[in-house]
């Protein structure tokens, strides 16, 4: 873990060669009234308007991405820049192989999800955050892996809690992309159908209604029928609130604040919306 956490320290200085746009901290006098992060958002408006080149780092422990708001040649440009900037700074050297400029439009992955630029008809193009549809097949086979039938020593309820905290984090960590409620109900169906040829492995000479005896109503929500063994039950996705991400839940956390300022010494403040 130790590799990760020294990356992210020495990748600080990303944010100080973009800090025009993404928080002013060397720039701030006494007489402005904007605190960092506001005025890094009206210089990153008032450059696009004025047809100049923003950039904007995303960061996470040693991975990170730089959205540019300009031409193709102008990221090109950029990621030499940066590349040279890395090496005198942090003696770090870009990965080629994982280094690449991509069109919004073409999209990207990035911790897992999907971002990218689509068309709508009422809106024109739009930004959108995806499940990787390589992140659904992988799911669906580690359920397979789960429940085929070298697997039926253990009983339905054990089946089930061995199941449910995996389908309960996948479901937690792609709750905020669009659709993922479709994405939700179609892996419902896939796992109930496994959990289905699991139990006729497992009881072969018992008759589909002796099985299907198994599967009632859920505690949750009782007009689904889900699989139970006492009170055991399969965790359904689609039963998980699902809504847009709102970069107001989440305040600044201490951890990147001094000791000398207000509030340094708070707990990091995460809100999270209720669904409406």
């Amino acid at each position: 873990m130790i590799s990760p956490l020294l990356s992210n320290i020495v990748l600080s200085a990303i944010e100080e060669r973009y800090e025009r746009w993404v928080d002013h901290r060397t720039k701030l006098y006494s007489c402005r009234t904007k605190d960092g992060i506001a005025a890094a958002r009206s210089a990153r408006s008032s450059d696009r308007k004025a047809g100049r080149c923003v950039f904007l780092p995303v960061r996470y422990a040693d991975d990170f991405i730089l959205l540019v708001s300009g031409t193709k040649e102008d990221a090109l440009a950029e990621k030499s820049a940066l590349a040279d900037y890395l090496r005198e700074n942090t003696g770090l050297e870009l990965s080629q192989e994982k280094t690449k400029v991509t069109a919004l439009t073409d999209g990207f992955e990035f911790l897992g999800f999907r971002f990218g630029a689509h068309w709508n008809k009422c809106y024109g193009f739009g930004t959108r955050v995806e499940v990787p549809k390589a992140k659904a097949a992988d799911l669906r086979q580690r359920i397979k892996q789960l429940t085929r039938r070298n697997t039926t020593l253990v009983s339905l309820g054990e089946k089930l809690k061995e199941i449910n905290p995996i389908l309960r984090g996948w479901a937690n960590y792609y709750r905020y992309c669009a659709y993922a409620g479709d994405v939700y109900t179609s892996l419902d169906w896939y796992i109930g159908d496994r959990i289905w040829h699991w139990l006729r492995y497992k009881r072969p000479k018992a008759s589909a209604h002796e099985i299907l005896a198994s599967r009632r109503p859920s505690q949750l929500r009782r007009t689904r029928n889900v699989w139970q063994e006492g009170t055991m039950e399969q965790f359904l996705l689609s039963l998980t609130p699902v809504c847009r991400y709102r970069l107001a839940w989440i305040g600044k956390p201490n951890f990147i604040m001094s000791s000398g300022e207000p509030d340094a010494e708070r707990k990091p403040q995460v809100r999270f919306g209720k669904r409406r």
